[in-house]
């Protein structure tokens, strides 16, 4: 479509239908000759019934489409081009990424305020309090090179007379702008009707997006603009890392995540007493698929039956709960990061392997290579 509005070529509009150019050779000239003389389907400009040809200062003009119509299926005929066009009217408003959808992302919401503080803590000392929801997000924002964008896109967002405007318009008028009057045209001046009558027809569709959006950023109309970037960037990107502690979308269209925490190196004896140096891994929670904690890495351990990744830790008595709060998650990775520190008894050799060779052959891994 681009391309045709850029051709270069003069269009003409006649009764809400776009014509153009009829380019043709002799024989053709002559067979419209004919029939423009017989008076069959083809007419002058601005005749009231609208023909196959028309006549406008001695050229022809061949109908087109109506141009409502090429609006209205527009995604249908050309996916790409509209998805381009929706996506430029998105970033005039700031609904580009549903970026106010995963702000009001429960499980976002819940890992970053609630489950976040108990891992991170900014004071030192015997009294460590919990951070609020405020803190934790400065302490992010002084930790994470955030981009400039974002510092720029949250003024956008706490800048709601925009979406006031929008949904006012679009209350009080039709879903297309006033289609451009009869006679010759440029193609540059149609693209511009086209393009804003697209812009109008995004909007139309995406009302109640638009009032969600409005609603949220009313709620964080108070919120410093610094942390409302940080909000931004943590939402727009779905990962984050602090201090031996994250997060990572793993579904974006559900909002669900994998939590975890680093279990930083450490050792374990086996039962001659020799030290085994294990390292670093992140043991995580899901929260949408109840289960035991487990390791994101390929990784081995005597609490872990293969080598490779994404492993439950064997934990006897735990059960995995029907619904994932905040303390039910911290529960479980503390879980999981203890059984794999200290769970391993090397007088018991318990779990699916023992660190040592065991006289009896059996086959296992082997974990010579932690030694130290």
């Amino acid at each position: 479509m681009k391309q045709l509005f850029d051709s270069g070529l003069e269009l003409a509009v006649e009764s809400d239908f776009i014509y153009f150019p009829l380019l043709f050779d002799p024989d053709i000239e002559k067979e419209i000759q004919a029939v423009f003389h017989s008076g069959e389907n083809i007419g002058q400009f601005n005749e009231p019934e609208s023909k196959t040809v028309i006549k406008i200062e001695d050229n022809y003009f061949v109908k087109g489409f109506r141009l409502d119509a090429l609006v209205k299926n527009f995604e249908a005929i050309d996916p790409h081009s509209y998805q381009t066009m929706k996506n430029e009217c998105f970033r005039r408003y700031q609904l580009m990424r549903e970026v106010d959808g995963m702000i009001l992302d429960g499980n976002l919401r819940t890992i970053l305020f609630q489950v976040m503080p108990h891992f991170i803590k900014k004071n030192k000392g015997l009294n460590r309090k919990k951070l609020s929801d405020e803190e934790m997000l400065d302490l992010i924002g002084q930790k994470i090179n955030i981009p400039d964008s974002y510092y720029q896109e949250a003024k956008t967002f706490t800048d709601i007379e925009p979406l006031k405007e929008i949904l006012k318009n679009i209350g009080n008028q039709p879903p297309c702008p006033e289609l451009p009057g009869n006679g010759l045209t440029s193609g540059r001046n149609l693209q511009d009707w086209f393009r804003n009558a697209v812009h109008t027809k995004v909007l139309a569709d995406e009302v109640d997006r638009i009032t969600t959006s409005l609603q949220v950023r009313q709620q964080f109309s108070r919120i410093k603009p610094e942390r409302i970037a940080t909000l931004l960037y943590i939402a727009d990107s779905g990962a984050l890392e602090l201090d031996g502690f994250g997060f990572i979308r793993k579904n974006a269209g559900r909002k669900e995540y994998h939590v975890y925490k680093h279990s930083g190196d450490y050792v374990l004896k086996d039962y001659y007493g020799r030290n085994y140096l294990f390292p670093d891994c992140r043991v995580a929670v899901s929260t949408y698929m109840p289960s035991k904690p487990f390791v994101m890495e390929k990784y081995k351990h005597p609490f872990l039956l293969e080598y490779k990744s994404g492993q439950e830790i064997c934990l006897k008595h735990f059960n995995p709960p029907d619904e994932l709060t905040a303390q039910r998650i911290i529960d479980a990775l503390e879980e999981g990061l203890t059984a794999l520190r200290y769970g391993y008894d090397h007088r018991r050799r318990n779990g699916y392997h023992s660190l040592d060779k065991l006289w009896v052959h059996i086959p296992t891994i082997d974990f010579d290579d932690y030694r130290i």
